[in-house]
């Protein structure tokens, strides 16, 4: 394995050990020097790959939002699903297709949001990522809107602008844990729900 690959990995198990811990114990009780025990590797390493805790906290958010398969490095606009996305003819399961990715990331990242809005009160650090976070998640459904927009698939007088508005707030994390934990909702209905009151709401 090369230098760089041997980076890559011992990078992606820093990422991971923190999200878990992360998630389980809180932010502010997960030190660098835990951290570094469970993915094995000296603290100082820590430090070195990422610099500081809320560096390690990004990474840790972009793995868990990439998914288990996909190296969190490669840009959101080179993942599969995003050009899988892009590449459906089909605006009803363009959303669809968005609808799901979005669940998948729900069931992976909720926990690890909770946590950074509870440190984010007390940690400005951990409070401004949260919100660049917050605006990368915006970024998905304003690109997707634009390309409906341009194939006229939009209802008329509907803007890109307001539809990624639309689209933004019905697939919030918040939308999952309520339907699925709170009111007993399957996820299976949940995304189809989702895709189907979207599809109504904005498609001509």
């Amino acid at each position: 394995m090369s230098s760089s690959n041997r980076r890559s990995v011992t990078r992606r198990r820093i990422a991971e050990a923190a999200a878990a811990l992360f998630s389980s114990n809180g932010y502010a009780e997960t030190t660098m020097q835990a951290i570094a025990d469970r993915a094995g590797v000296h603290v100082q390493s820590v430090y070195q790959v990422f610099g500081s805790k809320v560096k390690v906290l990004a990474e840790a958010a972009a793995v868990l939002v990439a998914g288990p398969d996909v190296d969190a490095a490669v840009p959101p606009p080179e993942r599969r699903w995003v050009i899988d996305m892009f590449a459906e003819p089909d605006p009803a399961r363009q959303l669809a297709l968005y609808v799901h990715h979005m669940r998948e990331v729900s069931d992976r990242y909720l926990r690890l949001v909770d946590i950074m809005r509870v440190t984010a009160a007390a940690d400005p650090d951990v409070g401004s990522f949260l919100a660049q976070a917050e605006e990368g998640r915006y970024a998905g459904p304003a690109h997707l809107m634009q390309e409906l927009a341009a194939k006229n698939a939009l209802r008329p007088g509907l803007t890109p602008e307001r539809a990624a508005d639309m689209v933004y707030a019905l697939t919030s994390y918040d939308v999952f844990r309520t339907l699925v934990d709170e009111r007993g909702w399957s996820a299976d209905d949940t995304e189809f729900w989702l895709a189907q009151t979207l599809a109504a709401l904005l498609l001509a």
